[in-house]
């Protein structure tokens, strides 16, 4: 009998370190909660910062910025000088009454050549902008204007 008693209380023993064990290891978890999510910040920063500076990731935005701030001025000279063609061939007419259809015709699609390079121009200017104003892009715009106005 007093074996019995010996052995049940080994058992209660290990049940209740079992217990003990448990509450320590929640504890424990809780106590660690806010250190896992330091760590997954730090990490976190770690990977952008390494994709961020990776040498392919830095000549293809170094590109992108040469080829829009071209494109960009490209599409404004282009704009300038449809508004340049579309003016002067107004001029050249005279008075709008006096008009021909053609003339009316070759007017509006002067109007909506100027109007389309606008508006390409300013789509251009946005992303662009967009794209200077992102931390991660804007250490990739060497020797290029950080923003620019769309006139």
């Amino acid at each position: 009998m007093e074996t019995q008693k010996g052995f049940i209380g080994i058992i209660v023993l290990i049940i209740v370190g079992f217990i003990g064990l448990a509450v320590l290891g929640s504890t424990l978890n809780l106590i660690t909660i806010p250190w896992l999510k330091f760590d997954k910040q730090v990490q976190m920063n770690r990977d952008i910062v390494t994709k961020t500076y990776d040498a392919d990731n830095a000549l293809y935005n170094y590109h992108w910025f040469k080829t829009q701030a071209g494109d960009i001025k490209a599409t404004l000279e282009n704009s300038i000088l449809a508004e340049e063609t579309l003016k002067s061939f107004e001029a050249s007419l005279g008075d709008r009454a006096n008009w021909t259809f053609e003339d009316k015709t070759e007017d509006s699609r002067l109007r909506t050549i100027s109007l389309g390079l606008k508006s390409q121009y300013n789509n251009l200017v946005n992303e662009y902008n967009a794209r200077a104003k992102m931390a991660d892009r804007s250490i990739f715009e060497e020797d290029l204007p950080l923003f620019f106005d769309i006139k």
